[in-house]
């Protein structure tokens, strides 16, 4: 059974919320209406605490607020004045050294322009607790071109919808292109498919023999994307990428940049773009402008109308719809696949970290068993031949039986060291998969010789890997070494347990502990170091919590390799 990935679950639910805030602008009979509903609005899109419009931007700079729209989110109550400033402020929509700037707001703070025709009208901010998601940020800007859309037709209202039936069918075809957004999105295989199956269902509601999306690129021109519509090949060959840029006074660059509907057709009187309906070889065309929030991402065309009076006000508007939510759907694409090349570079580096890590600990262990082999072969061989004449001397007459008992005694303590030494730089029982678990009850039973009594608890797998138990028992080891020097303890706890594919490893004592912030002036720090190196080169978690006279407890994680 097909699941839904994580982008296509955020896609879907970003594209409700969008369409459910956009549906609230519709009725709106005033920019009064508008503005409150946006502000409304804005609190379920973005799921904050608080929002505020503002109203009163000139140009392209906005140079005062003259009306604001605030709402608080969950019955909270609107921000005050002052922190409307500073809401506005944090989010980017005063100007530099405005006086009505407050204290900065605490939490996360998004904005976008209001800005309709080339025009700044306003703005909108939102702020929560929580950061905001890429998907939210992109939801927010494209919910404020909407919202200028609608404060800039607010007082031609009335005249454009004339009638409750076209209200109706506005809402309907709202309802038909976001849904029909959000099922390409999921079902495309990629973003080309996703253009095509939007211009197919496009085309279906405007009545378009062809739609086509125009893309504009870094060097600023805008060039035909493949996978129109009933676009063929000889219709893109009448087709020419064009310059595209601010500030530009061609067609392609007012509806681009400065929101431009154009709208032309063969019975227009006068029929001031005949020339261009002649250069794509079409009786009647619509085009407006595709984008990402503030980001234009090029324009939405559609050409040949199926009825005879052309393309109407509500093509317009379904066109717009399915431009803003292309550019939505775009824009999270973008951030998937850059998410997904960032996966695969971390996932490059950790598998390279764990071949670093192998390796050297394939080094360290083939070093450490050669110093086995030959501190075995001689030096604990010729300690045990001293002994031999060792017990011959004692059996000589005169004797001194005294010495012979206290050299006897040194060596049998050198000799248990350098075994000691042995079993902990290399158990030869490690080399055997059921081996682990009783090292480490060997190397804890050790810990009574030195007044401490050991209880260990142990639930590991019989099946890991050599490297993997030795890295175990390296961390064990070390964290019982530091008891046994520098703890003072009279009791620790030894317990290793699997869950979720890692082994969780807790050493605990109840010994003098010290104060964690100053190991780094203790004795025995270095081996606190290395504990936490290893586990943090085998991909895992390090954690050590103590106070003085409370004991100290070690924790790490670390995954199975299997």
């Amino acid at each position: 059974m097909a699941t839904a990935s994580p982008f296509d679950a955020a896609v879907g639910d970003v594209l409700d919320r969008l369409y459910g805030a956009s549906s609230d602008l519709q009725t709106a009979r005033d920019a009064t209406e508008v503005a409150q509903r946006a502000a409304e609005s804005a609190l379920t899109l973005t799921r904050s605490s608080q929002a505020v419009v503002a109203l009163g931007g000139v140009g392209h700079e906005l140079d005062r607020y003259d009306r604001f729209f605030a709402r608080g989110g969950d019955g909270a109550r609107p921000p005050t004045e002052d922190e409307v400033a500073a809401l506005l402020s944090a989010a980017g929509l005063l100007p530099h050294g405005d006086p009505s700037r407050r204290d900065p707001v605490r939490g996360p703070v998004i904005g976008a322009l209001l800005r309709t025709h080339g025009q700044v009208i306003g703005g909108i901010a939102v702020s929560r607790a929580r950061e905001y998601s890429e998907s939210e940020r992109v939801a927010l800007e494209v919910f404020a071109v909407q919202v200028a859309t609608a404060l800039a037709g607010s007082s031609e209202w009335d005249e454009m919808w004339q009638s409750v039936e076209r209200v109706e069918r506005a809402h309907e075809l709202d309802v038909q292109v976001l849904t029909a957004v959000s099922s390409h999105a999921v079902k495309g295989k990629d973003i080309t498919d996703f253009y095509g199956r939007l211009a197919r269902t496009v085309g279906e509601l405007v009545g378009a023999n062809k739609v086509l999306f125009w893309r504009l690129d870094d060097s600023q021109m805008l060039t035909p994307l493949a996978g129109g519509y009933r676009i063929d090949s000889e219709f893109l060959s009448r087709l020419k990428p064009a310059r595209c840029e601010p500030g530009g006074s061609d067609l392609a660059s007012q509806v681009v940049f400065n929101d431009l509907i154009f709208r032309a057709g063969k019975n227009d009187e006068p029929p001031e773009h005949g020339y261009m309906l002649d250069i794509l070889g079409v009786s009647s065309a619509i085009s407006v402008p595709w984008r990402a929030g503030e980001e234009p991402l090029g324009l939405v065309a559609a050409y040949d109308s199926t009825r005879p009076d052309g393309f109407s006000r509500e093509d317009a508007w379904v066109l717009q719809k399915a431009g803003l939510a292309a550019g939505l759907v775009t824009r999270l694409r973008q951030a998937q696949e850059e998410l997904s090349r960032s996966v695969q570079r971390l996932t490059k580096v950790d598998s390279a970290r764990q071949l670093l890590l192998k390796n050297m600990t394939a080094m360290v262990e083939k070093e450490r068993k050669r110093f086995v082999a030959e501190l075995h072969d001689d030096a604990l061989q010729k300690l045990t031949g001293a002994e031999l004449h060792l017990a011959r001397f004692g059996q000589a007459e005169g004797s001194d039986e005294e010495v012979l008992e206290k050299v006897r005694e040194l060596l049998d303590q050198t000799e248990s060291s350098l075994r000691r030494l042995v079993f902990d730089i290399r158990p030869p029982a490690l080399e055997g998969s059921d081996g682990l678990a009783q090292l480490i009850q060997d190397r804890a039973a050790m810990l009574a010789s030195a007044g401490v009594k050991p209880l260990v608890d142990l639930d590991l797998p019989p099946d890991m890997s050599l490297d993997t138990r030795t890295l175990l028992f390296r961390q064990v080891a070390e964290a019982i070494g530091n008891v046994e020097r520098h703890a003072g303890a009279t009791e620790v706890m030894v317990s290793l347990h699997t869950k979720d594919g890692a082994v969780h490893g807790v050493i605990r004592d109840n010994g003098q502990g010290f104060v964690v912030a100053e190991r780094s002036n203790l004795p025995g720090h270095l081996g606190l170091l290395a504990l936490r190196e290893r586990a943090l080169m085998a991909g895992g978690r390090y954690r050590i919590d103590s106070k003085l006279g409370e004991g100290t407890t070690i924790e790490f994680w670390i995954p199975l390799d299997r």
